[in-house]
């Protein structure tokens, strides 16, 4: 079984983990904790901060000196928080939740421009090498001359209650600062995480999110993360021996890698239980999902696994088997296990060996402290976002299992898709005549039907246990305007997201590309197929001109094709022009003389804009006139970008 599904059904049983949440520093599975601004950089002096009943003389002057190198402040565009470098050539870990980005669509996606920032004051660029949000870790690298000073590391397995612990962070409008406490729970698991933490009373305000818990030799036990609100000094950390296990993970494959065999779950053995089903010790198997990898390979609900691969295995308690989860999660995949496991009734029970291959679990949908690892496919302009549909989903919102079809993640209020009483956790199972099972078939004839122009698009949902037939309506606010979309033969980000929401605005699309030809587009769609080629964009009329960004799209700089096409464009007072990231720099460049206009783009390009005599104002999005420009730095200024251009006559 996998430990997210074991900790997902306990949660629906457990009401004491269900009242813990709202205690916590994070927000909902939605939207993880994230720390506030930054602080500034840190240097000396230091600050320690006595905390509760913890005596300020506790820690040792050269402890401190010893770990101050080691401990890092973490910023980028949207928060911030602390790290530790774990490595001499410049690892560095944190919480995921420090580093994540911010686009709900794009979960697995880290933020960009993030820096380190030293004990010395130098600032390095980081990259993330991967993130988890549970357990909330992340790994970042950086690339020094000098070697680093990392930290050492505890053997956090045998910490003990009442231990005497510090951590070192850089909470908000402070610098460095160390906070003492002891270890006052080192088996905490009523906190909907995926693996024990531990508790601490050492202050971990906002900002030291990421940062390391010491013991007294200066060892790093954990990794602080969540912090309660309030007066009690309750603070949480992630074991270090857990986030050492995602390491590789995060170097190799870019996120971490879980194990299992799909689709069982386990619970442990407390003193009744044992007691009522005449066993000493094992783990049981609670339930078997019916046509799964595991019924296959023999194993039934009631089932008490007694050995793992000859070795006995126990747990008396839940901290027990969470312990006993990661174990097994943490195995490479495609390692071959035997289960050994006693069936039938207490008195009357059978040993039975049973072998098979672990498995790499699939991508996650969102649950518990998860936001989830699916890609979404959002149409803004319906207010509708869809995922692929996972046995995990089935599991996790009672979905019957014989369902297919795409999961829906996304209904926002009062749009178009809630008008059409479509409720998150539906399952769309058909369009129109079309039944589909993928995000991949749904794009294809939903996009189909809204090219079209349909009035109404039928749709049959599975909710729960009921079959719902209903129809969404798009409102189409740019019917009967074309729009030519220029872009390259190359991938983009963007172009997937820009022809969709034109296409749910009612837009009349033309894509034009340098010869014609295919363009590959985000995500397992097929290529899209140009309309024309740019030498036939002259003779097309449209009511909308419109250029992708992204760092290929510097080749339009160069093209007189397109900076006569802009010429003509600005020239025209009736047609629209919108330019994306760098081709925001187009207008600048096709104009003779000072461009009229206001502009935006991309902050590296601001300066060429001004020296030639543009007016840069740098906006996400900027509107003057029939010129539309934006950064195009997040999928939210793109659709803000569209609506502007929606809005124009």
């Amino acid at each position: 079984m996998n430990n997210h599904l074991r900790i997902f059904l306990s949660s629906l049983f457990l009401p004491a983990l269900l009242l813990a949440q709202p205690l916590l520093q994070a927000p909902d599975e939605e939207a993880p904790p994230v720390d506030p601004a930054p602080a500034a950089p840190f240097s000396s002096p230091i600050t320690f901060e006595g905390i509760g009943s913890a005596p300020h003389v506790d820690i040792p002057e050269d402890i401190m000196e010893k770990v101050d190198p080691s401990v890092v402040s973490i910023q980028h565009e949207k928060a911030g928080g602390t790290g530790f470098i774990i490595s001499e050539d410049g690892y560095i870990l944190t919480n995921g939740h420090v580093v994540m980005g911010d686009d709900p669509e794009l979960p697995t996606e880290p933020a960009r421009r993030i820096t380190i920032i030293l004990n010395d004051d130098r600032k390095f660029s980081a990259r993330v090498l991967g993130f988890s949000l549970d357990p909330d870790v992340a790994l970042l690298k950086i690339e020094s001359f000098a070697p680093l000073t990392p930290v050492e590391f505890a053997d956090s397995p045998s910490a003990s209650v009442g231990q005497r612990v510090f951590a070192v962070g850089t909470p908000v409008g402070l610098k460095r600062t160390f906070t003492s406490g002891i270890l006052s729970n080192v088996r905490r698991t009523d906190l909907a995480t995926e693996t024990v933490v531990f508790q601490t009373d050492a202050a971990i305000n906002r900002g030291n999110s990421g940062g390391p818990l010491f013991d007294r030799e200066g060892r790093v036990l954990g990794v602080n993360t969540y912090a309660t609100r309030g007066q009690n000094n309750l603070g949480f950390t992630i074991p270090i021996h857990v986030a050492l296990d995602m390491v590789e993970d995060f170097k190799t494959r870019g996120r971490f890698v879980r194990s299992w065999i799909p689709l069982f779950f386990t619970g442990e053995l407390y003193d009744e239980l044992r007691r009522v089903l005449e066993v000493e010790d094992g783990i049981l198997i609670s339930y078997v999902m019916e046509n799964s990898k595991a019924e296959e390979m023999g194993l039934k609900m009631g089932d008490i696994l007694v050995q793992l691969d000859g070795e006995p295995v126990s747990a008396r308690n839940y901290a027990d088997l969470l312990d006993f989860e990661w174990s097994q999660t943490i195995r490479p995949a495609g390692e071959e296990t035997t289960l050994t496991v006693l069936r039938g009734e207490p008195g009357g029970r059978t040993e039975h060996t049973l072998r098979a291959v672990l498995e790499e679990l699939p991508l996650l949908p969102a649950f518990n402290r998860h936001v989830g690892e699916l890609v979404e496919h959002r149409y803004a302009s319906l207010g509708l976002g869809v995922e692929d549909y996972t046995d995990l989903h089935h599991v996790i919102h009672r979905i019957p299992r014989s369902t297919t079809g795409v999961f829906v993640k996304t209904v926002l209020d009062s749009s178009v898709a809630s008008r059409a009483d479509i409720h998150e956790g539906d399952v769309i199972r058909q369009v129109g005549e079309y039944p589909i099972t993928t995000v991949r078939e749904f794009r294809k004839v939903f996009d189909r039907e809204l090219a079209k122009g349909e009035t109404a698009i039928p749709l049959r949902l599975t909710r729960n246990k009921l079959d719902v037939i209903t129809a969404i309506a798009p409102d189409y606010l740019m019917r009967n305007r074309k729009v030519i979309l220029v872009a390259t033969n190359e991938f983009s980000h963007d172009l997937d997201l820009i022809r969709r929401e034109l296409l749910a605005k009612g837009a009349t699309l033309l894509i034009a590309t340098p010869e014609g030809g295919s363009i590959p587009i985000n995500g397992d769609g097929d290529p899209l197929a140009a309309d024309l080629a740019f030498a036939d964009i002259a003779d097309a009329e449209a009511d909308i001109l419109l250029f992708t960004g992204g760092e290929a799209s510097k080749a339009f700089w160069d093209n007189e094709q397109l900076l006569e096409r802009v010429r003509d464009a600005l020239a025209n007072e009736k047609q629209i022009l919108g330019c994306i990231g760098e081709s925001a720099l187009l207008p600048v460049l096709a104009s003779e003389e000072k461009l009229e206009p206001k502009i935006t783009l991309p902050r590296e390009f601001s300066g060429e804009a001004v020296r030639r005599g543009a007016t840069y104002t740098g906006k996400d999005v900027e509107s003057d006139k029939k010129l539309v420009t934006t950064t195009g730095a997040e999928r939210s200024d793109l659709r803000e970008f569209l609506q502007t251009i929606a809005n124009l006559r």
